[in-house]
């Protein structure tokens, strides 16, 4: 398969599977210009919290989550597992934090964690947090796809810069019904090393940034988000 097949392939996952990467790879790695919200309330109005805006929002959180396996695959109760992350008792306090409460903030459809854990200097990273989560709502919790399994490496940190941290995973994604009969049950892999940075206070580590690729055969080579 030639490069230029191979792009147009890579890209056609890329759509599917990573919505907000996707603009930045048909443009040739360049994000267009951040989306910003004007209120209609007037000069003065309130804005609406984060929190009350996804409350709106759909979720696939179990009525007996606490009592749940933690689908981020570490083998315990999410109640002792990602959910202190999720409620803000506990501090993100390594890279491994960051990614298993992500991805079961994705399984679960929870936006406003996914936007509190993006480092302002991720590509993702939108300043009108109301715009933001609208567009996570709208098509970027994978609403396709049921999340398989979370694999991960052991996280490893910057020679340089101690808050710096790297992550190597891989992620099993399920097309479901919505895909369509001609794609329902098929399986994908996704493949990413991730980039976290230590920051704030207190300190607390973050999603800053991912290099993307896919198990599909022939594109195995083509970084996805590049």
């Amino acid at each position: 398969m030639n490069f230029r097949n191979k792009r147009i392939i890579a890209s056609l996952i890329l759509a599917i599977l990573l919505p907000f990467e996707s603009a930045a790879f048909a443009a040739g790695g360049k994000k267009g210009k951040k989306r910003t919200s004007i209120g209609k309330k007037g000069f003065g109005a309130k804005s609406p919290s984060l929190e009350s805006i996804v409350a709106k929002f759909p979720n696939r959180i179990p009525d007996n989550a606490v009592e749940c396996t933690c689908p981020c695959g570490s083998g315990g109760l999410y109640q002792d597992c990602c959910s202190p992350f999720h409620k803000k008792e506990k501090i993100l306090g390594a890279p491994i934090d960051v990614l298993r409460t992500r991805f079961t903030a994705f399984v679960w459809r929870m936006p406003q964690h996914i936007i509190e854990t993006t480092h302002p200097t991720c590509r993702d990273y939108i300043k009108d947090k109301e715009v933001w989560a609208k567009d996570l709502n709208r098509d970027g919790m994978f609403d396709s796809y049921e999340f398989v399994s979370l694999e991960a490496e052991p996280q490893i940190f910057d020679a340089e810069d101690e808050n710096i941290g790297y992550i190597d995973f891989k992620v099993n994604l399920r097309a479901n019904a919505s895909n369509g009969p001609h794609l329902e049950g098929h399986e994908i892999v996704v493949r990413e090393r991730s980039k976290f940075i230590r920051s704030g206070k207190p300190l607390s580590w973050s999603y800053a940034a991912g290099e993307v690729t896919s198990d599909v055969a022939g594109i195995e080579d083509v970084q996805l988000n590049s």
